[in-house]
Parts: C-alpha cells; structure tokens; sequence
C-alpha cells in the first residue's frame, strides 16, 4: 500500500495475495523471493499521477510477449491469466510462480586501452604510485579501461590526456598488438588492446599523482625493474612483429 501510493499517488481497496515468484539462478539455486499482489483499477493512464518512473500504460496479456519486460513480471502476468480462479481464499498458500536466470554463454572480457609511446627508440612508461591497487611501484604504459559505451580508441584518446595530458586525435592511433589475457586464479578474461600513435602534441606530465609518480623514456633493449609483466611481453611482441598473443591461458 506504501509503494502504491509513493508510486501512483492511489489506494487500492480490493488488493489480495495472488502468487509468490521464486527466481533461481542459471544453476537452479534460490536465488530471491516477491510476494505478488493482485486488485482492480479502473482509471485511465493519463488521469494517474505517476510519481516513480515515465510511462504508465494499459496493456493486453497478448502484447507483453513483444515488450523488454524483467523475465519474472512476465511469467506472473502469464499465470495470471492462464489461472481459473485469480483470488487466493484468506489463509490459503499462495502458489508458487518460478523463473530461472538463463545460463549466459557468452564469455565476457574486460577491455583495456594500452599507449605505446615511442621516440628516439625509447618508450614511455610510467611508475605507478605505492599504494596503487594494482602493480604498485612498477612501470606500466600509459592505460586504462575503457567506460560503457565507449569504444577503445575513445578510451584511449582519453586516457592519454588524462594521465598524460598528451593530445592524441583518434586518427592517429593505429592498433599495434593485442594481448589476450587471463591472470592466474581470475574468473575474467582482460583483453588488452595496444595502439601506437602516428604523432601527438604535448609532453607527458603527471596528471594524476595518486595513481602515477613519474613518466621516464626507456630504452627498448634496457626496460626498467620492476615492469608489468604483460608489458614488458606486449613490448617485445610488437617489436618482434607479433601481433597477438595468448598468455596465461592453460
């Protein structure tokens, strides 16, 4: 009744138990419960105030099979309608509508965008700061992980500025090598992705410190101690001409 009214601003006098959804997930372990109610309402939508959300609308059982709907408001709308009698008498057990999860076969992977800088036949790397979560005090390229809905080079282009402040147009990247990952005892692949710019503007400062300490140019035959190892295997990939490497897959 508090929902109802925090939604839609109505009371509705005649609401009743109607089912309990069980959703399992894609292995068939319980997962969460609902507690669904049903009750009558004969307003038009436009005459609603709707206080949560964007749109109310009437909608026939027939439609919702074309609509985005969250997977366990539909089987509880299904059975809803497919039930003889949809009241539940006072005390009864409600029954149970079940919905599991599907199983996702898809293997997702974390992207990441990775500079290789090089000039005068040294390339640039920076120290990460001491208490940086990952691979403190060691050297690393320029790089980071792409945001949602934004494509690789994008994350690069800003990336580069905001470690940086190095000013790359996306044109003048070229993807130099890709470097497909698994680190030991991780259940997510990391694909990292290596591009190589044609030209920049600028020269690399120190944007931001709490994740990198300095940036130093290094010779490609004397790379610094310590470095990331799949850095130092990505470098020596591209420079042997290898564009894609498999590493620490089984």
């Amino acid at each position: 009744m508090r929902e109802l009214d925090e939604e839609i601003g109505l009371v509705i006098p005649d609401l009743t138990g109607f089912a309990t959804l069980d959703t399992l997930n894609a292995s068939g372990a319980f997962k969460g419960r609902v507690r669904v109610y049903r009750g009558t309402l004969n307003t038009p939508a436009h005459e609603i105030d709707l206080r949560e959300g964007i749109q109310l609308r009437w909608t026939r059982i027939e439609e919702i099979d074309e609509m985005t709907m969250d997977p366990g408001a539909a089987a509880v709308l299904h059975a809803h309608h497919n039930a003889e009698q949809p009241g539940v008498r006072q005390g009864a057990t409600l029954p149970v509508v079940e919905v599991r999860e599907p199983r996702d076969h898809r293997s997702r992977s974390i992207v990441g965008a990775h500079l290789v800088l090089i000039r005068d036949g040294a390339v640039l790397l920076g120290k990460r700061h001491p208490d940086s979560a990952f691979a403190p005090s060691t050297w690393h390229l320029p790089a980071g992980h792409r945001e949602d809905m934004e494509s690789a080079v994008t994350c690069m282009v800003r990336e580069a500025e905001e470690e940086t402040g190095l000013r790359i147009p996306q044109s003048d990247l070229s993807l130099v090598h890709v470097l497909d990952l698994l680190d030991p005892g991780s259940t997510i692949p990391r694909m990292g992705l290596f591009f190589a710019p044609s030209r920049w503007e600028g020269e690399p400062v120190v944007r931001e410190p709490e994740c990198c300490t300095e940036w130093c140019w290094w010779p490609l035959d004397a790379l610094p101690e310590p470095i990331v190892e799949y850095t130092r295997v990505a470098l020596e990939a591209i420079f042997n001409g290898t564009f894609y490497v498999p590493l620490g897959w089984s």
